[in-house]
């Protein structure tokens, strides 16, 4: 039976290897690193419990037991923090820290268990076969029990925050982890209670590690961003090619296959063979360019236009752009190598060489100024928005609420001829909506973060970021060529408190002293507060909220805005009924 029993525990080793390989195979999107590491442990507590079986002196014994407590010792702290991560649940750092700390120093103890009692009070080597080790309690044996009951009960939280709906993660995923965290538990308190002679285990171990396989599958469907980023891959038409400072080959992305197939057979870290001209173009405009260039500003970016393939060909021609730019090492002045970018220009072009006029070239610039221009400004508005949400995790739904709905009630202002605005003033009202409550940032955490009533000072602190956030758009945007962009951003952020009857702050400004685009955001803002829950207050209805609004007119809104936004009324309630069921849910603050 004995000899049985060891070659099922060699078996067991076996299959966890085979079931770690295909994890790592199928994790090919970058996804799985703990579940990767989850079942690096469990293979080596699997190995650890086979050569436990086959001792032959009480140096292994102990070492190979070692070995074996790594699963049950780092299984449930790894499941624990993979079930935050997957439900968006934070866990503070110096609470990670602590149980990563408490669970080495539990191990530690295990380790040196044959020559101290801090783990085991008493342990003495059985020969079998198989080989165990017949131990007596010590404290640390309890100490861990208590660690493992704080994980469980962690991971058994955000299980049921998930079921509930406080977490948008799935329930089915969840529960496989807490189940299998749960199963191990029953097993090594069995063990406990009652003193088998063969281990259990390692049978269990090889069970986690193959509902890992599983679980992992079914967790990287439910990680939209990755997908997105793999569709915005597919349809990118901008191509990437990275060279050495001695001009080798060293990589590029799908795209660039698309224009250059011959780039799938090239030799990484050699100079590439090129047959198709516009290629040679290229590597020799690298070459003459990088020569000759400025090396005293390396962040300077060279521009080849229109790199014609297949000239020949109408139906299959293609236009390209191409930017050059440096690749630094350690220092702004060191060069590693070069990233050419590679952009198709084919539809833009068409379009430029159907009109039959001397300005032709010039109209081209333009539309590539203003659309690097509008792609600069738009990551700078994500950036920072992204910023106000990492500073206050309350505020990310807010941040995206405000911002649809600000662009829905621009929509309508615009078809209003009482107010004769530009479309570059519209646009720029509605890119600005992310930052009206950037100041924030600024704020500090005891402040922004309190869980309860503000003190009137922190009243007053909390007030000043109206103001930074005014500042901090001047400063981040001071390069921004779009001037009105700006003022509006900066208006935006500075004045959205303000009243109309100038009861409101920070300089309590009065009536059409408001400017008008924070007289916008100020109807938006203060909508999307009272139906929206926060931890001090419940939602408020939508019915409730308009009447608020209805009430304050000439108060503290613009009276004609005001009776703007009241005529839509359906449209504003259809837009918020949207955010249901996601990230941005009016209910999830």
């Amino acid at each position: 039976m004995a000899a049985i029993y060891t070659n099922l525990l060699g078996i067991i080793v076996v299959l966890s290897m085979f079931s770690l390989a295909l994890l790592v195979y199928y994790s090919t999107r970058g996804n799985n690193l703990l579940e990767i590491l989850l079942s690096v442990c469990l293979l080596i507590s699997n190995i650890g419990y086979y050569f436990l079986s086959i001792a032959r002196s009480p140096d292994t014994a102990f070492i190979a037991n070692s070995l074996g407590y790594i699963g049950g010792i780092f299984l449930p702290f790894i499941v624990m923090l993979k079930l935050a991560d997957f439900s968006k649940s934070r866990i503070p750092d110096w609470f990670t820290f602590t149980m990563a700390f408490f669970n080495i120093l539990v191990f530690l103890t295990i380790m040196i268990s044959e020559k101290y009692t801090f783990f085991y009070s008493e342990a003495a080597f059985d020969p079998g076969p198989p080989a165990k080790l017949i131990v007596t309690a010590g404290p640390f044996y309890y100490v861990r029990f208590i660690i493992l009951g704080v994980e469980m009960t962690l991971s058994i939280f955000f299980t049921i925050l998930t079921y509930i709906g406080r977490r948008k993660a799935s329930f089915k995923t969840m529960i496989l982890f807490v189940g299998m965290m749960f199963l191990v538990f029953v097993v090594y308190v069995t063990e406990l209670l009652v003193n088998l002679r063969y281990e259990l285990v390692p049978f269990f171990y090889l069970a986690c590690s193959i509902t890992l396989n599983y679980s992992s599958t079914r967790m990287s469907l439910y990680d939209v961003s990755l997908s997105v980023q793999e569709k915005i891959e597919e349809v990118n038409n901008y191509a990437y090619m990275v060279f050495d400072r001695n001009y080798n080959f060293v990589g590029c992305n799908t795209a660039a296959y698309k224009f250059f197939p011959e780039l799938s057979s090239a030799t990484i870290d050699a100079r590439l063979k090129a047959e198709n001209y516009a290629l040679k173009s290229i590597l020799k405009w690298l070459h003459d360019t990088s020569m000759y260039a400025d090396r005293t500003d390396t962040k300077k970016k060279f521009i080849k236009d229109d790199v014609v393939i297949n000239d020949r060909s109408p139906e299959e021609r293609k236009h390209l752009n191409c930017e050059l730019s440096f690749i630094h090492s350690g220092s702004r002045s060191r060069i590693a190598g070069y990233l050419v970018e590679l952009v198709d220009d084919t539809a833009q072009q068409a379009k430029i060489e159907q009109l039959n006029f001397r300005g032709e070239r010039l109209q081209r610039e333009a539309a590539k100024q203003a659309k690097k221009l509008k792609s600069l400004q738009s990551s700078t508005i994500l950036g920072m928005a992204a910023m106000i949400e990492s500073r206050d995790n309350s505020t990310g739904g807010h941040i995206n609420r405000t911002s649809a709905c600000c662009a829905l009630f621009v929509e309508y202002l615009r078809t209003c001829p009482e107010y004769n605005k530009s479309e570059n003033y519209w646009d720029a009202v509605v890119n600005s909506a992310p930052l009206h409550d950037l100041g924030k940032i600024n704020i500090s955490d005891a402040i922004l973060k309190k869980r309860s009533s503000l003190k009137p000072w922190e009243y007053d602190e909390m007030k000043t970021h109206a103001q930074k956030g005014a500042e901090i758009v001047k400063k981040v945007l001071a390069d921004v060529d779009d001037k009105e962009f700006v003022k509006v951003a900066s208006n935006v952020a500075h004045h959205h408190h303000e009243k109309y009857n100038g009861t409101g702050y920070p300089d309590g400004l009065e009536g059409k002293h408001i400017p008008f685009e924070a007289r916008i955001m100020a109807l938006v803002d203060v909508f999307d507060a009272l139906v929206s829950q926060r931890y001090y207050k419940k939602a408020m209805s939508y019915e409730e909220a308009f009447k608020i609004i209805e009430t304050e007119k000439g108060e503290h809104f613009d009276p004609e805005l005001a009776d703007s936004f009241l005529s839509m009324k359906q449209e504003i309630i259809d837009l918020y009924e949207s955010f249901n069921n996601t990230d941005y849910s009016r209910n999830e603050e």
